[in-house]
């Protein structure tokens, strides 16, 4: 499975700003899945592919260094020349998923989000699947606390000979990138020590 890693931190490139809305979709709005992990089966998006939803959760448990901002899923027929080249098949399903640390010290450290693509890029590599996937690190607007940080965006792209094949392969590489960054949250230790867990 092809993986690239890019930054797109430059003045003009895209931000996200955390809480949003979309102007055109004002039902469209940020959804803190962190702290409300029911909100998943409220999204459109985790109805119509489940896959998407089990990501979300294993990726905002408690536990977990991380939670996610924005997310979509397509299905298409409209590939790139460079994708029917290298893929050889017609369809595709693509997502992406919008990632930040959960702690507000990493979410402000380039080097934290530069460490986690190195990490993922290296375990899913070798990953055989028609598929692949893009890490992109870009700047973020955390407008309750008036402050910038970083977060970053997953693309998955995976192709089949029908939109189920596509789907399918899709819901496989899916369920891979969350086994691999559940692993890589335990394995590392972002920035340091983890801070001492809080007992309830």
């Amino acid at each position: 499975m092809r993986v690239d890693f890019s930054q797109e931190i430059e003045p003009g490139d895209p931000v996200l700003e955390i809480p949003w809305t979309d102007p055109h979709r004002p039902k469209q709005s940020y959804v803190d899945v962190k702290r409300r992990p029911d909100a998943v089966f409220e999204l459109d998006e985790c109805r119509r592919y489940p896959e998407l939803g089990q990501f979300l959760l294993h990726v905002n448990s408690p536990e977990s260094s991380f939670h996610t901002a924005k997310c979509d899923v397509w299905t298409t027929k409209d590939l790139t020349l460079e994708e029917r080249l290298e893929f050889g098949l017609p369809c595709k399903v693509g997502s992406y998923v919008d990632l930040l640390f959960d702690r507000a010290d990493l979410q402000g450290r380039v080097e934290a989000y530069q460490q986690l693509a190195s990490a993922i890029e290296q375990r899913m590599k070798d990953h055989r699947a028609a598929a692949q996937l893009e890490i992109m690190i870009r700047r973020c607007l955390f407008h309750l606390e008036n402050r910038w940080g970083y977060y970053a965006t997953i693309f998955v792209h995976a192709y089949g000979a029908s939109p189920q094949e596509a789907e399918s392969r899709w819901d496989a590489v899916m369920r891979v990138l969350a086994e691999t960054l559940v692993s890589i949250d335990r394995e590392v230790a972002w920035g340091g020590a983890r801070p001492p867990a809080v007992e309830s």
